[in-house]
C-alpha cells in the first residue's frame, strides 16, 4: 500500500488500473495492489506487482511538464483497452497504461507523454496442436519490425462454458521479420507446468491464446486478437 499525493492537475482518483486500486481511508488517499490469489503463482506475477509499484512510485517524481503532457494527452484522446473497449483515462493513467505495455515487452519505461498513436492489432491467426507441438498458425503472416507482439494464454479450461474474458499470462513476444508460424508449446509447458504429451493426451479442454502489438516508441498498443484450441 501506498499513499499518494496528487497534483495541481489530478486531484482524486477512484478505481483501478492495471491491479492497482485507488480509494481513500482515514489517513487519506491511497494506492494499493488487488490482493487476489492468482491462479498460476510464478516469479513473472512477483514482478509483475513490483513492476506496478514502481510505476505507482514513478510518477509524483516526474517533472510538472511531463505530467502536464500526459494530462494534455489524456484531454485530446479516448483510450481503446485490449478488449476493444473505449475508454476515458486521466493523465496517469495513461502513464500507466503505456509504462506496464513498454515493460511487458522487456523495454524501459518513458517519462515524457509520447505522441497518440492508433496500433493495428497483429493478424487474424488460428492453434493447432498434436501431442508434440502446439502451435500459432499466422496465414497472413505477423511482420511487426521493430515493435513487438505479446502473447498471452490461459490455463486449460475444462468448463463447459467458455467466458472470454479469462485471467491471460504473458507466454511469448515476438519482434522481427514476417513469420506464419511459431511453436509456443515449450513456453506453455513451463507456465502451466505440465509435459505437453502426457496433457494433451487426456485434457479435454480450452486454451485460448491472445496477442496485441506493442509499439516501441510510445508503449501504446492494439486491442487483442484471438483464438480458441479444443483439445477433446
Amino acid at each position: 500500500m501506498a499513499r499518494v499525493t496528487y497534483g495541481a492537475l489530478i486531484t482524486d482518483l477512484a478505481g483501478s488500473i492495471g491491479g492497482v486500486t485507488f480509494q481513500k481511508n482515514s489517513s487519506g488517499s491511497i494506492a494499493k495492489l488487488r490482493n487476489k490469489t492468482p491462479l498460476n503463482p510464478s516469479l513473472a506475477q512477483s514482478d509483475q506487482q513490483v513492476t506496478l509499484a514502481s510505476l505507482v512510485a514513478m510518477w509524483p517524481t516526474l517533472s510538472q511538464a511531463y505530467q502536464d503532457n500526459w494530462a494534455a494527452l489524456a484531454a485530446a484522446h479516448t483510450h481503446f483497452n485490449a478488449w476493444g473497449d473505449e475508454k476515458t483515462l486521466n493523465g496517469f493513467q495513461w502513464f500507466m497504461s503505456c509504462n506496464l505495455n513498454l515493460i511487458s515487452a522487456g523495454w524501459d519505461p518513458i517519462e515524457d507523454a509520447p505522441a497518440y498513436a492508433s496500433i493495428s492489432p497483429p493478424n487474424d491467426f488460428t492453434l493447432s496442436a498434436d501431442s508434440d507441438d502446439f502451435d500459432i498458425d499466422i496465414a497472413l503472416g505477423w511482420n511487426p519490425g521493430d515493435d513487438k507482439i505479446l502473447i498471452y494464454a490461459t490455463p486449460p479450461l475444462r468448463q463447459t462454458s467458455l467466458k472470454l474474458r479469462r485471467s491471460l499470462f504473458l507466454l511469448d513476444s515476438y519482434t522481427g521479420g514476417n513469420i506464419t508460424n511459431r511453436d509456443i508449446r515449450v513456453k506453455y509447458e513451463a507456465m502451466f507446468n505440465l509435459t505437453w504429451a502426457d496433457f494433451y493426451a487426456s485434457a479435454a479442454c480450452n486454451i485460448i491464446v491472445r496477442a496485441k502489438q506493442v509499439e516501441e516508441d510510445t508503449g501504446m498498443a492494439s486491442y487483442f486478437n484471438s483464438a480458441i484450441l479444443k483439445i477433446s
